[in-house]
């Protein structure tokens, strides 16, 4: 026991000596040190109470709280017992005296002594059942369970049979080696007979429903939800039950009653959802029935944060975007002050390409997290993607200035500037801000492959951009941009035969959906004499032209 947990236990003690007992009329002096004592102002306190036992040497209260003031002290411990010893020599008869000594045994790991006060008290008071479970714990850390459970006993005897102590005999019962888990929970049962309440019930249920008696475990669920309709535990039961059934009406059903309470931990509840819906044929099949789970749940919860990404994301995957960004939307909404929020909205509108709406919902979280990278980074996507590349570019460059020592910031922001210069027609700032990305990575894919590219288009420094290019495709060899790239690079080195390869390759992997690869691909073909086959590829790449 921390000294913490002992302070906390005896407070009551402390109320009652002050307020219960008929005390006889005390000094001054003691009312001044209770005061302090009472105000925590300790030293005072304490220095009072010497003077008193001082010039009283038979006040058993002041020497009580001397050894309460010592005993909080870790350095005090002989101290504190021996105020605390006088003062149940001066009053023996004082409970809190002898039951505050007994817990200052068990604080300092002295059973020994503990136990018999303790024993004595409970024998000198029945009626106080704290005692009792005192006696308990400390019988179990002793592993004594048959003492433990006798003591069990006496408190039946005392207050009759309650529900703690049905579930605390279950509990110590399978702690034996020899347990037999069906005779302890029969043993339940009988006790629930005369102890019924619902969580005794629903354990009940548990059981018999985790050791496959399904019919049996239902109907103490029942029970539970006979006495108490609303009781959480016996529907997550029933729910569970129904699940190993296949029998889903039901399963969803007493489901919903979960969902629906608001007591239950929403985080708890975004668990079970996680794995239920991580079956998409499952979600397909019962679409009806999690539609409504999600509204129970949001219902139960409107502002948690959690459950609004979960609901959120269960719409996106279920292919109703709109319906995920306004749950977003409004969680952002709720949470004004949470980045995290602003940016699970902003990033559903980035996957829909809603360009106009996310620069303008980047725009109002800026005001809030004018800091933010990711935030400033979508916005910046926004507006190139809306042709707005002088907005774009600043805020690029308000990345690059805020976030200067983080490389991967720098990296990425580096790379879109270069595109951005390039569509400006300022190759030469373009391909400055390619050197500086690649200084960071030199491995850095997306900029390997523009660099190179670009340099394809100008016809300059061909070698170079082969080997940037050669680079992307040895990394990642089914990227059909990247192939494309490199194969062209080839060809225009007049290295044809090489380039027909990789585009063969591009095809497998995406090439012909692309308007650009296949007229590559088809120059080459052409180049090479295959001028039937490249004008297959021509007019499939003026058909998607057409589609455009």
């Amino acid at each position: 026991m921390d000294s913490s947990s002992f302070l906390r236990k005896i407070v009551v003690g402390i109320v009652l000596l002050c307020a219960c007992f008929n005390l006889p009329a005390q000094s001054v002096k003691y009312i001044d040190a209770l005061k302090y004592y009472q105000q925590g102002d300790r030293a005072e306190a304490r220095s009072l109470f010497l003077e008193e036992v001082r010039e009283n040497p038979s006040n058993d209260a002041a020497c009580y709280y001397l050894g309460m003031l010592c005993a909080a002290e870790p350095d005090s411990r002989a101290e504190a017992e021996s105020w605390l010893r006088k003062a149940v020599s001066l009053a023996p008869g004082n409970f809190w005296y002898s039951y505050t000594l007994a817990l200052y045994y068990l604080h300092t790991d002295r059973q020994e002594l503990a136990v018999p006060m303790l024993e004595t008290l409970a024998a000198d008071y029945p009626k106080k059942s704290d005692l009792y479970l005192d006696l308990i714990n400390v019988y179990l850390s002793d592993n004594d369970l048959d003492k433990a459970l006798a003591t069990l006993d006496k408190i039946d005897a005392i207050k009759g049979k309650t529900e703690v102590v049905g579930l605390t005999r279950t509990e110590l019962l399978l702690k034996r080696p020899d347990a037999n888990p069906d005779s302890v929970y029969a043993a339940l049962a009988r006790y629930y007979e005369e102890c019924r309440t619902p969580r005794l019930a629903s354990v009940l249920g548990d059981f018999y429903a985790s050791t496959y008696r399904d019919s049996l475990g239902l109907g103490y669920y029942e029970e539970a939800l006979a006495m108490e309709p609303d009781y959480t535990p016996a529907w997550y039961g029933k729910a569970a039950v129904y699940q190993v059934l296949r029998q889903y009406d039901n399963f969803f059903n007493s489901l919903s009653h979960v969902m629906k309470d608001p007591y239950v931990q929403p985080e708890a509840k975004a668990g079970q959802v996680e794995q239920l819906t991580s079956n998409p044929q499952f979600v397909r099949t019962f679409i009806d029935d999690f539609d409504q789970m999600m509204l129970d749940l949001r219902a139960a919860h409107p502002a948690d944060s959690t459950i609004n990404a979960l609901t959120g994301g269960y719409y996106y995957r279920t292919g109703r975007p709109h319906l995920a960004i306004e749950v977003m939307r409004q969680n952002a909404e709720q949470h004004p002050g949470s980045s995290d929020a602003a940016l699970q909205h902003l990033i559903l509108l980035y996957y829909q390409q809603t360009w106009q709406p996310l620069a303008e919902q980047a725009t109002a979280a800026l005001v809030r997290f004018p800091d933010n990278a990711d935030i400033l980074q979508l916005r910046a996507i926004a507006n190139s993607q809306l042709n707005k590349y002088r907005s774009a570019l600043d805020d690029y460059e308000t990345l690059l200035r805020i976030h200067a020592k983080d490389t991967t910031v720098v990296k990425v922001t580096c790379s879109a500037i270069g595109d951005i210069y390039y569509k400006f027609g300022e190759s030469k700032k373009a391909f400055k801000y390619y050197e500086k990305a690649l200084r960071i990575d030199p491995d850095y894919n997306p900029v390997l492959n523009n660099y190179a590219y670009y340099l394809s288009l100008e016809g300059k420094r061909l070698k170079k951009a082969k080997e940037m290019s050669r680079k992307t495709i040895t990394s990642e060899p089914d990227n059909p941009t990247y192939l494309d790239t490199y194969a062209w690079i080839l060809h225009l080195l007049g290295e044809d035969i090489e380039a027909k390869a990789i585009f063969k390759h591009a095809m497998l992997y995406g090439g012909k959906e692309s308007r650009t690869i296949l007229e590559h691909y088809a120059t080459v073909l052409e180049k090479l004499g295959e001028k039937d086959l490249a004008n297959i590829y021509f007019n499939q790449a003026a058909a998607l032209k057409e589609e455009e």
